[in-house]
């Protein structure tokens, strides 16, 4: 009888780990193709909204990985996504791509936990409205204090880079340029992206 127990339960054992191993591979196989499909929306730009932002579709793959295998999904796919554009594509010296990383990390991550988490029908309007927040937040302080002064090191001085955003009245410096030109991009890009990420997700998550 004992020896009969131990095989059975030996059995399911195995069962569960070979199935574990089918959905940790598939869940790598698609996190692969998803990191490409990504890499390849984010060299597809749209017209610029000022200077070097452009609207564009590359985070709703990451968005799609991080709902349907969690947060570090998501991250995986955005790091590779920028990694590679940053080696072989880049026309910022890799700021550009520095900047989409944690901008969209700040996006993507609470997007997918508070989605994965919540079981109401609230759920996709409160994870990207807080994820819209969070990357706004990010947006501001990476560009404060990281990316705008990069860009000025870069393209010979903060007058340079104010001149792309002339385009909007009452950008005279900065904190006026992150403020009145950056954070509305952001508020606007994270209102898209919720919109075509849960409808897109909506359809995919019984196919992936």
């Amino acid at each position: 009888m004992s020896t009969t127990t131990h095989e059975t339960k030996y059995k399911a054992s195995n069962t569960n780990k070979s199935k574990g191993t089918a959905f940790s591979t598939r869940a790598m196989v698609t996190i692969s193709l998803l990191s490409a499909l990504s890499y390849v929306l984010m060299l597809l730009e749209s017209p610029p909204f000022i200077g070097f932002l452009r609207l564009e579709l590359s985070d709703i793959p990451a968005i799609i990985g991080a709902f349907q295998f969690g947060p570090m999904a998501g991250l995986v796919i955005e790091l590779i996504k920028n990694l590679i554009k940053g080696i072989t594509a880049t026309k910022t010296a890799g700021i550009g791509e520095l900047a989409n990383f944690i901008v969209s990390a700040a996006y993507v991550v609470p997007a997918a936990i508070i989605y994965r988490r919540m079981k109401n029908k609230y759920k996709s309007i409160l994870s990207f409205g807080v994820a819209t927040v969070c990357m706004t937040i990010a947006g501001f302080l990476m560009n404060y204090f990281v990316t705008i002064p990069l860009y000025a090191t870069l393209y010979g001085g903060m007058e340079n880079v104010l001149a792309a955003a002339t385009v909007i009245p009452g950008i005279k410096d900065k904190f006026t340029l992150i403020l009145l030109g950056i954070t509305p991009f952001n508020l606007v890009k994270g209102i898209f992206l919720g919109v075509i990420g849960n409808y897109t997700y909506r359809f995919l998550k019984n196919r992936l």
